[in-house]
């Protein structure tokens, strides 16, 4: 279990993971499939909401992810991965073929294992220490279930600040802020805890590792950016990321409203006084 599995929250379900935005009937293999490749607190739900309302490019959500997928397969009646890839493919594939998914570092490594338990032995292991041959396994999953891959790659600078985010979403079930769709509630506050939030931020650091480690492997290059991009020039960045992609569509308006506020940027101060490390303003 991860610090990004969260707990059970009061708030509504995400609008874009319901049957209202399945797509037609899709039968077969898609065409395409987007990989966004990213880790919790990353701005990876502002970025596939652009691709989502970009149109054409699928709408690539965490279907395979402990969070998500117990909801997805009910509703598909899909109980295992290969049912689930399956019902992924049929309903949320494109009319002209793309299928979006997103995908945290863990989301591959328990494909990769519930189709091979001998790959368990290579769990927690750093990325500098793992075999090649562990790429390589993983690669072969990857291209069974996501066939003719994109893939864009996620990912914060900023640690500190993604491991509060993080914190303080799974204490209080706040996931993401859309104005007319999430529920609102109290501001968000958790216990300061100096261990987690580190264990949050050696994780990240873990998993783009991981991450990078497979793209070689694969002899792939994915379209890179970075939240801080996202949200500096978010117009700019996902005209860069849709031109990439063959999409000539102009970025719309995000929905979302960032959730960072006075209580996260106190526990980002209170852990920067403690640990005596000069202050990044975000």
């Amino acid at each position: 279990m991860t610090e990004s599995a969260g707990r059970a929250s009061s708030v509504a379900p995400y609008d874009l993971a319901s049957a209202a935005h399945d797509y037609p009937i899709w039968e077969g293999l898609p065409r395409r499939t987007v990989l966004l490749c990213t880790h919790p607190r990353s701005g990876s739900t502002l970025l596939g909401e652009a691709l989502y309302f970009a149109g054409g490019l699928g709408c690539p959500l965490e279907y395979f992810h402990a969070g998500f997928r117990p909801s997805f397969a009910r509703r598909w009646d899909a109980p295992n991965y290969d049912s689930l890839s399956t019902a992924v493919r049929r309903h949320r594939t494109t009319s002209d073929g793309t299928m979006g998914v997103k995908l945290f570092w863990r989301d591959i490594e328990e494909i990769a294992r519930d189709a091979d338990p001998e790959l368990e032995r290579f769990a927690n292991i750093p990325p500098s220490d793992v075999p090649a041959d562990y790429y390589a396994a993983l690669a072969g999953h990857v291209a069974r279930l996501f066939p003719n891959p994109s893939f864009i790659h996620l990912w914060r600078e900023d640690k500190l600040r993604q491991a509060v985010s993080a914190v303080l979403a799974v204490e209080t079930g706040r996931w993401r802020s859309i104005p007319g769709t999430t529920q609102e509630t109290a501001p968000a506050t958790a216990p300061f805890d100096i261990e987690r939030i580190e264990r949050i931020m050696g994780y990240s650091d873990f998993c783009h590792g991981h991450f990078r480690n497979l793209f070689t492997a694969m002899g792939v290059t994915p379209h890179r950016l970075t939240y801080e991009a996202l949200t500096a020039d978010y117009a700019a960045t996902v005209r860069a990321l849709l031109r990439n992609l063959g999409s000539t569509a102009d970025p719309q308006t995000p929905r979302m409203r960032r959730q960072a506020d006075s209580a996260s940027e106190a526990m980002v101060l209170r852990y920067l006084r403690e640990r005596a490390m000069p202050v990044r303003r975000a």
